[in-house]
């Protein structure tokens, strides 16, 4: 009995101490961090809301809903009727004997609460409906268009206050994290913002849920069964420096902070304004318990981590999430732009995001035609020996007059402009090393001399040739850069250690070999890029990586919990841009706005259970305002399909291609190397890409206006210029509108 309490005290101080360690940071470099207020030094006023209408401006009304406490936006212009709880569910209906049917108490939440208790070790959540509502701890005051409503959970100890308020074209809802309330053993982690007023009844007809995951998605509000189908993915893909030790499956990203609903006639996009970076979306499908299908918007204010269990501590949970004293302060905003009439669909959505977007200065007609894009790839680090000591060397994929053959040949066949990208041509390769692989051609790829007969030619060809360059992750020091002082940091003060980033699948893999650059020296980063782009003479550089990748660094100032990650990107790429063209690649909307040319666009979803079909919503945003081509066809599952949507979004092809190939390649952690080899399918390359040419020209700059996905699988896809481009997905010809489309084949009409 002696031994067993002294294990229990032995494991209690172990696991103290990591906690100490995971939380005790350097105090006096987060003196200027915000911590949540103390619940003892709670106060408000005890002003009651009445029943009725609450302010309303020329587009709306708000009013308050005193039965079920609930804030309600009334469109005068279409009459439309949305809340923060479904509107349905505020209609009393009575079972077949006589007794009232009640709503199930998460769909009356307007707020859900996450917490987290060390003692516990785990983050629990209060819903406003059955912790604060029911016990009629709710209390209001009057702002500025709005009213500000402050939800008290007593048995939590917790107090947030949320602030509804109407603008001229859509209303708000925001959440300051400086006035969240807990007892400090409880601590606020997270708030859902009104997660059931983007809601839909299960089996709603003509209705549908959106999401922006990948190309973008629809979701049905199906009746499944009882519980139905949660989840949640993060808004501009998940923070890589968090602990991820489930087996991951690739999947697209959320490349804009939107959701919406379209209900008959009417519909409603929500566009997350603030706190982006540290926002998700959360969906809850198809629960018959719930009776309602729902995508709603969830922040995090408190960074953290994921760690392992350690041995011999007595509990169920396998990893053991822990989270930082400190909170972030940016505001937490969604705005809910109603729509109506013609534009009560994605469509609609699309349209109102690119006028947002226009509106903002986030987004600029390009002068810039579509091109396809050939991603070359030059070299691989491959274990050797030498006298039986264990070494690398450099593989070569491909060398610089390799890639200038394959850049001939091409330019020789196809009808299309052409971009070419080098990727892994620096002195580590496609693998991790020195910040941008060393900023320079690696000398076992190519010569002076070559470097300088790819340019020329490209020149006097008109192709536009770019170097990629990872400024993001390295594990080796050199070019100003070092593994001890400019690296991203956990919020217990130390290195974040990751492992190998694959810039061709975009997943993480195999053991722990690399850092991410501190986020204070990415600027300092993209100019050596910059300047290297310029000594090879280069059209410009391309910047995947730091387009496409999410991550916290707790060593800058209010960049915890991916905080400021587009403000820090959108500077550089703006400041790039003054001196030469710049190419991103799987980008985010706030660098995509910035890019002369975004590469590696997604086509599809991530086709979760949930999903009905997937739609080119980002390609309806940004075409015209970003030339794009698509993922690499030739490494993707279903070639035919692939070319397809390119025809369909109107986007041009991409490949990407390898010179030689060996047998030892196969066994790369790169995963495209063996689908690559260039001399296997050239000829199908320029079929292809003549083919897709041949529609871009008919709709060259041109947005898209409308987009269709009927049942007999054909998809329609019209553009301003009156182009209009049918694609049939079946195994069958289908007619439309007297005209035959074959089987997985399209036409194009011209007005």
């Amino acid at each position: 009995m002696k031994k067993a309490i002294i294990k229990v005290i032995g494991i209690i101080l172990v696991f103290s101490c990591m906690l100490s360690l995971l939380t005790g940071c350097n105090e006096s470099e987060k003196a200027s961090y915000a911590k949540t207020l103390s619940f003892s030094k709670l106060k408000y006023t005890t002003n009651t809301i009445n029943d009725g209408e609450i302010c309303q401006n020329d587009r709306f009304i708000m009013s308050w809903n005193d039965t079920y406490k609930q804030v309600v936006f009334t469109d005068k212009q279409s009459e439309s009727v949305y809340s923060t709880m479904p509107t349905e569910a505020m209609q009393v209906e009575y079972d077949e004997e006589g007794y009232e049917i009640k709503n199930n108490v998460q769909i009356e939440s307007p707020i859900i609460v996450y917490y987290y208790n060390p003692s516990t070790i785990s983050e629990n959540s209060a819903y406003g409906s059955l912790d604060s509502i029911e016990s009629g701890d709710i209390f209001s005051e009057a702002v500025d268009n709005g009213i500000k409503v402050t939800y008290v959970f007593p048995s939590q100890e917790i107090a947030v206050s949320v602030v509804y308020k109407l603008n001229k074209d859509n209303f708000e809802i925001s959440v300051d994290p400086k006035e969240i309330y807990d007892n400090g053993e409880s601590v606020v982690t997270g708030v859902a913002i009104a997660p059931f007023l983007c809601s839909l009844k299960n089996d709603s007809q003509d209705s549908y849920l959106f999401i922006p995951d990948g190309s973008g998605a629809i979701v049905k509000p199906q009746d499944i069964d009882k519980v139905g189908r949660q989840g949640s993915t993060r808004v501009y893909g998940e923070d890589v420096t968090i602990n991820d030790f489930t087996l991951s499956t690739f999947t697209e990203k959320i490349n804009m902070p939107i959701f919406g609903k379209k209900q008959g006639d009417t519909a409603i996009l929500g566009i997350i304004t603030s706190s982006a970076e540290r926002a998700y979306l959360n969906w809850d499908i198809g629960s018959s318990a719930k009776k309602y299908s729902s995508i709603y918007p969830f922040f995090r204010i408190r960074g953290y981590d994921i760690v392992k269990r350690p041995s011999g501590f007595v509990m169920s949970l396998a990893e053991i999430p822990l989270f930082d004293d400190y909170i972030t302060e940016e505001v937490m905003k969604v705005n809910y732009y109603p729509l109506s009439g013609e534009d009560a669909n994605y469509n609609g959505m699309a349209k109102t995001y690119r006028e947002y977007l226009l509106k903002n200065g986030q987004l600029n007609k390009s002068n810039q035609d579509q091109a396809a894009t050939i991603r070359i790839l030059g070299g691989l680090n491959q274990k050797t020996f030498n006298f039986g000591i264990p070494d690398t060397k450099l593989a070569k994929l491909t060398t610089i007059s390799e890639a200038e053959e394959i850049v001939r040949y091409f330019d020789k066949k196809v009808d299309s402009d052409l971009i070419v990208s080098l990727v892994g041509f620096g002195e580590s390769g496609l693998d991790v090393g020195k910040i941008g692989s060393g900023f320079k051609i690696s000398s076992k790829l190519g010569k002076k001399s070559d470097i300088a007969s790819l340019t020329d030619f490209c020149k006097e060809s008109n192709i536009k040739l770019f170097m990629d360059f990872d400024i993001v992750g390295f594990n080796k020091s050199g070019n100003g850069f070092t593994t001890s002082k400019d690296t991203a940091k956990s919020f217990d003060g130390q290195t974040k250690y990751l492992s190998f980033y694959n810039n061709i699948t975009r997943i993480s893999e195999g053991k722990t070999s690399y850092m991410l650059l501190s986020r204070d020296r990415l600027g300092a980063a993209a100019e050596k890029a910059v300047n290297a782009t310029k000594k090879y003479g280069f059209n410009g550089v391309s910047l995947s990586s730091l387009s496409t990748i999410a991550y916290s660094d707790y060593s800058s100032v209010g960049a915890g919990v991916s905080g400021g990650l587009s403000k820090t990107v959108v500077d550089i790429l703006k400041n790039t841009a003054k001196k030469t063209e710049v190419v991103t690649s799987n980008a985010n909307i706030y660098a995509a706005g910035y890019s002369d040319y975004i590469m590696e666009t997604p086509v599809t979803s991530s086709q979760f259970d949930i999903t009905a079909y997937d739609v080119p919503f980002y390609q309806m945003v940004l075409r015209g305002y970003a030339p794009m081509s698509s993922t690499s066809i030739n490494i993707s599952v279903d070639y035919e399909t692939s070319v397809l949507k390119c025809i369909e979004s109107g986007i041009s092809p991409s490949f990407t291609l390898t010179y030689n190939y060996d047998n030892s390649f196969a066994s790369s952690k790169f995963s495209a190397i063996p689908v690559s080899y260039y001399n296997g399918q050239k000829e199908k390359i320029v079929e292809t890409v003549n083919k897709v040419n041949d529609v871009l020209e008919k709709t060259s700059n041109a947005t898209i206006s409308q987009h269709l996905v009927l049942e007999n699988g054909l998809r329609v896809t019209k553009f301003d210029n009156g182009a209009t481009v049918v694609v049939n997905y079946s195994d069958e010809t289908v007619d439309y509108e007297g005209s035959s489309v074959g089987a997985k084949d399209y036409i194009v009409w011209e007005e």
